[in-house]
């Protein structure tokens, strides 16, 4: 089935390179922002950690002082145009990952989406004369941007160079694109860091001479509770013979992983990439559930599903069951065989560039 996708796969290919055509001879303009942008992205559909990497980049940011902004298209939301998140917003409003942020940052930034992102930037930066930073979430094939940094993500289990165009695979452009990144994160990398992997990556992922190479992986914290607080006390020190996991994220191979360690029944509820739940849905695993012979189950979510389960709708439905969402964070290996720390090139790269240069004048 796979073969009688290639010719659509090719007008697929034909097309991005028409697109790329038009903005090199200018037919198309790119707009060049006056503060400093970095573009956090990758070249296949979804599932390298963008959102973590972001709210991490976010974080070593502002925690140095500087004035930033996140700026996203808002993905499967019903508005258009430029909308600022703020502590009313729905998923239906501006989608999953923006809400995400405003979780995590609450007013300490502005959280912005916009499918023009040419257009959120200059509003953000009328809205906000004192922003030193946009961090654009998911923007690489967004060519009306022409941004100042560009961060490539790449898994580490489903590297790009082994993908294929849409529709044969996920990648959104040519494996070639790669090389205008200004720097590749490897993504989910094993938690200890082995010298005869790192060798193999970097042959593999073919490190251009102006590109800098990042290994990051996830830390997995404690379980939390999304509704009822309470839940903290009688789950604390017990191990669950059974976890339903229920989720809609773009991979899941990491979580699969770490669950299983925990659990002695893994049971599945996977949906697509975004995927709005319905109450058919909820249904489904509440009856899976109470059907379980165990009485020592939970219920396990990301926190990226966490502002679809609060719709309303489906809320109801999952208040009384013990559901907790694994918050992660993204951490950097750093050791003799990486030459140069994340947290270091962000921030001289910010502070060399940024259109004001407060932080750096004080």
């Amino acid at each position: 089935m796979k073969y009688l996708l290639y010719p659509f796969a090719l007008i697929f290919y034909i097309f991005q390179l028409f697109r790329k055509f038009l903005y090199s001879i200018k037919i198309c303009k790119r707009y060049n922002p006056p503060i400093t942008t970095i573009c956090i992205g990758n070249l296949s559909m979804g599932g390298n950690g963008k959102t973590p990497h972001t709210i991490y980049t976010a974080k070593l940011l502002l925690d140095n002082g500087y004035n930033v902004a996140i700026l996203l298209r808002g993905y499967k939301r019903k508005t258009h145009g430029f909308l600022e998140v703020n502590s009313d917003s729905t998923v239906i409003d501006v989608g999953d990952e923006a809400l995400i942020y405003k979780r995590n940052f609450g007013n300490t930034l502005s959280v912005a989406v916009c499918e023009n992102r040419a257009k959120g930037i200059k509003i953000l930066i009328e809205k906000y004369p004192h922003l030193d930073v946009i961090l654009l979430d998911d923007a690489m094939q967004h060519l009306r941007v022409k941004p100042h940094l560009q961060l490539l993500l790449s898994d580490y289990s489903h590297p790009f160079y082994h993908d294929h165009l849409f529709p044969v695979g996920k990648l959104r452009e040519p494996k070639s694109s790669y090389k205008k990144a200004d720097a590749i994160i490897i993504t989910k990398f094993p938690t200890i860091f082995s010298p005869i992997l790192y060798n193999s990556v970097i042959q593999s992922f073919q490190i251009q001479p102006h590109q800098k190479l990042f290994i990051s992986y996830i830390f997995y914290k404690n379980f939390i509770p999304v509704f009822d607080e309470t839940l903290n006390n009688n789950f604390e020190n017990k191990t669950p013979y059974a976890i339903f996991v229920f989720t809609a994220i773009a991979n899941t191979h990491g979580l699969d992983e770490y669950l299983l360690l925990m659990c002695k029944d893994l049971v599945r509820f996977y949906f697509a990439d975004h995927h709005q739940f319905t109450e058919k849905d909820v249904m489904k695993l509440i009856k899976s559930f109470n059907d379980y012979p165990s009485s020592n189950k939970i219920i396990v979510t990301t926190e990226k599903d966490i502002p679809r389960l609060e719709h309303p709708s489906i809320k109801k439905f999952l208040l009384d069951l013990p559901i907790f969402y694994l918050p992660i964070d993204v951490r950097f290996h750093q050791n003799a065989h990486l030459k140069i720390n994340y947290d270091k090139y962000i921030l001289d790269y910010v502070r060399q560039n940024q259109a004001n240069n407060r932080i750096s004048q004080k």
